[in-house]
């Protein structure tokens, strides 16, 4: 063991190393004595298990810590470095490494017989769906058909959610030879609604007010989620004007409180009045210049 370089030395870093330093030499070092780049140099595949075995006691926070204070001693004659170490090979961007596992006996193939590499999970599919506004809103469970699969699936749309909203579906994606199979993603385009708009949890609608009602105050009626209720109308309202209906917009859900529903005035005057209501309009006109 004492005759075992260090594990600093051989990755070429400090012992203070972080973890992304840890990664970004052993990223370096692997393509460079990778047995792909050098076949059949049995010194490049010497170096590529010692800097592999490095990494995996490095990686490790508690085999590191046992290394920073009595080194090699620390493992024992029967240590294995491989037992324990998970490196994410994609992750480190050194693509498909399939040969260090028979590097190290660990495909369970001539030259180990440690356990087969883990089958790769099959492709993550991804479609688009259309969802009514009002599910979006309350939410719902809906049959979808996958076009990779015979069967439909069932699907909870979570209450709540927006147009470009993503939901994904485990195990439901392309399948795998020996694998688990990939996920699906339903994308979801919310069709728009004859009368509400969104933004996040509110909601808005327009609520016309005729001239009367505008100026002297009144009640109106005005659509929600849940049907309709009257609000009532401040003197000298404009068009435009939003009045605020508290906790009657989007319905509160998992981390979000209830939105609210913004009503916008649109002033909207009559298209014909009889002789005395145009005769007093005038008069009110004339007394009330630029009105």
């Amino acid at each position: 063991m004492a005759s075992k370089r260090d594990y600093y030395e051989i990755l070429g870093v400090p012992r203070t190393a972080n973890e992304k330093e840890l990664k970004a030499a052993y990223r370096k070092l692997a393509r460079k004595y990778h047995p792909d780049v050098n076949p059949g140099d049995k010194t490049a595949e010497s170096s590529f298990k010692e800097v592999s075995e490095a990494f995996g006691v490095l990686s490790d926070p508690e085999k590191r810590a046992k290394y920073d204070q009595v080194g090699h001693e620390a493992f024992g004659a029967g240590f294995d470095p491989s037992r324990g170490v998970k490196i994410d090979f994609e992750d480190l961007g050194l693509g498909d490494l399939s040969d260090l596992f028979d590097l190290f006996g660990w495909g369970g193939g001539a030259r180990g017989r440690g356990p087969r590499r883990r089958p790769a999970k099959g492709s993550d599919v991804e479609f688009e769906m259309s969802l009514p506004f009002a599910d979006a809103i309350h939410g719902t469970t809906m049959e979808l058909r996958l076009p990779h699969l015979r069967e439909s699936t069932r699907v909870r749309i979570p209450p709540g959610i927006e147009d470009g909203g993503r939901i994904r579906i485990p195990g439901k994606g392309q399948p795998s030879l020996g694998g688990h199979p990939g996920d699906a993603y339903v994308n979801v385009r919310v069709e728009p609604h004859p009368l509400f708009t969104r933004d996040g949890s509110d909601l808005e609608v327009s609520v016309p007010v005729g001239i009367a009602t505008a100026t002297l105050g009144g009640e109106v009626e005005v659509p929600t989620l849940d049907g309709r209720t009257t609000i009532r109308i401040p003197p000298g309202t404009r068009s435009g004007q939003k009045l605020r209906l508290k906790g009657r917009g989007v319905p509160s859900r998992s981390g979000h409180p209830a939105g609210h529903l913004n009503a916008v005035v649109q002033i909207v005057p009559p298209r014909s009045i009889d002789t005395r209501s145009r005769e007093l309009l005038e008069e009110f006109a004339r007394l009330n210049p630029g009105a």
